[in-house]
């Protein structure tokens, strides 16, 4: 991954000194842990699309067959359902 694009953040210097001891306990440098942290909660795919592709697959009265069946079926029709709004 190439990073590219800079971003400052001013924090209270007792919000740094905890993010350092977190960063510091995990073995990686506040900045990582920061990206992470926007990763997992701004950029990772949307709750309610996940939640519709589950109570999609839980509403099925037929029977999906084998798990490679169920496989294949979610292959072909996940991408669908989470693009329909």
């Amino acid at each position: 991954m190439s990073l590219t694009k800079r971003v400052e953040l001013l924090f209270d210097p007792k919000d740094y000194a905890r993010l350092e001891e977190i960063a510091r306990s995990r073995g990686e440098s506040v900045a990582a842990l920061i990206r992470r942290a926007v990763e997992s909660y701004y950029l990772q795919p949307d709750l309610e699309k996940k939640h519709k592709a589950v109570q999609y697959i839980i509403s099925q009265e037929t029977d999906f067959g084998s798990w490679e069946e169920v496989k294949e079926a979610i292959g072909r029709n996940i991408e669908g359902l989470l693009e329909t709004p």
